[in-house]
């Protein structure tokens, strides 16, 4: 048997109720967590594979000192047709927190096959040499000051 009698929480003012609640909690959530975010600067560079600009590349900077990144952030670019890119680490385009970095660079396009997490080459894109994709071992640096920071371009060479 049905009963007639309303649940604890339902009806248009539950509806409201548990709206305004969702809200407040992710609002709170974001004031929480704001206190965690570095200071950014704008940071924009390019890079060049024997002389000649390198198009879609992602570009990871590892902070030397992690301990300031309370949540393991890695600033990182995309490069456009000219291999140029602006750097960012919590919004589009906010730059990275002043200090050194390793600088890992590849160039690679998400799998063919829906929903798969694997990552292949776009086999037309320009080639570059794997030992630029590991920011460990790359050799590659970027030092981003506490001012806008245009860095030195990053020449990769195909040997």
């Amino acid at each position: 048997m049905r009963s007639s009698m309303p649940g604890p929480i339902s009806g248009l003012p539950a509806r409201v109720l548990v709206a305004t609640l969702t809200l407040v909690a992710t609002g709170c959530a974001k004031q929480e967590f704001q206190h965690l975010r570095q200071p950014t600067q704008p940071v924009q560079g390019q890079v060049t594979l024997d002389g000649k600009p390198v198009p879609n590349a992602t570009i990871v900077f590892k902070p030397v000192d992690a301990s300031k990144f309370k949540w393991r952030e890695q600033p990182q670019a995309k490069s456009d047709q000219d291999g140029r890119f602006t750097v960012f680490t919590y919004d589009a385009n906010d730059g990275a927190p002043a200090g050194d970095y390793r600088v890992g660079i590849a160039v690679l396009a998400a799998a063919e096959d829906e929903g798969s997490d694997q990552v292949r080459r776009d086999k037309s894109a320009v080639k570059i040499p794997t030992r630029y994709s590991d920011a460990t071992t790359s050799g590659l640096t970027a030092k981003v000051e506490s001012k806008p920071t245009e860095l030195p371009v990053f020449e990769l060479t195909s040997r």
